[in-house]
């Protein structure tokens, strides 16, 4: 059995790259994960487009005010059930292969 993985994203108004990263967790190599999607009270189109997905692996999260980085994902870990907790970034991208090769080497 592979452990899981919940990988999560903090979005404030990330609508230019959100797709694009998104895109970049649900093509990896790696299928047991989980994405902890926290909205942090977005203005833009970035929950519209987090909603657009079709993946139960995705778990939408709403915060009630803006906060920081630390304190949005600190909201964010309270939903998590993965073995392991990854971070990523609405501007960043993953390569197909990162999951499968850091659970790996775990």
């Amino acid at each position: 059995m592979t452990p899981k993985v919940s990988v999560l994203m903090n979005c404030f108004n990330g609508e230019d790259f959100l797709k694009q990263s998104l895109e970049s967790i649900f093509l990896q190599t790696y299928s047991n994960f989980e994405v902890i999607f926290i909205d942090n009270c977005s203005t833009d189109q970035s929950l519209q487009i987090a909603e657009s997905f079709n993946d139960d692996r995705l778990i939408i999260k709403k915060t009630h005010k803006h906060m920081s980085l630390g304190q949005a994902r600190n909201f964010g870990a309270n939903f998590f059930s993965g073995k392991y907790l990854a971070f990523l970034d609405v501007d960043d991208l993953w390569m197909p292969n990162k999951l499968s090769l850091q659970v790996n080497f775990m």
